[in-house]
């Protein structure tokens, strides 16, 4: 298994994704982040609704991992988040080499 995981969440605007993406990894929490656009339906509040999202993925190490759902719970915009913890079975060596260097240390500046 493999000491990376994801930490997947979706926001409603490209200025709360990039807010999110900067701070985590200026922080050193995650070595990269990644936005795509989405389109969601769900239930909220007794309706049914499809909207337009943007899923937020942080590439952290299992070590940091609680620390990022928490910065999440505290700067996220929504009123209940989904913040999923998704384990990396498998990652190839360098690049989580590049992770942990990245979380821990700063990792390689390019």
């Amino acid at each position: 298994m493999s000491r990376i995981v994801e930490i997947v969440t979706t926001v409603a605007t490209e200025e709360d994704a990039g807010r999110i993406a900067r701070s985590l990894v200026e922080s050193r929490l995650a070595a990269c982040v990644h936005v795509d656009a989405i389109q969601s339906t769900y239930r909220w509040k007794g309706s049914v609704c499809h909207e337009a999202e943007l899923r937020v993925v942080v590439k952290t190490t299992d070590a940091a991992a609680e620390s990022v759902e928490r910065w999440l719970s505290e700067h996220h915009p929504y009123e209940t988040p989904a913040i999923l913890r998704v384990p990396v079975e498998r990652a190839n060596g360098a690049y989580e080499a590049w992770v942990e260097a990245s979380v821990r240390n700063g990792g390689d500046e390019s």
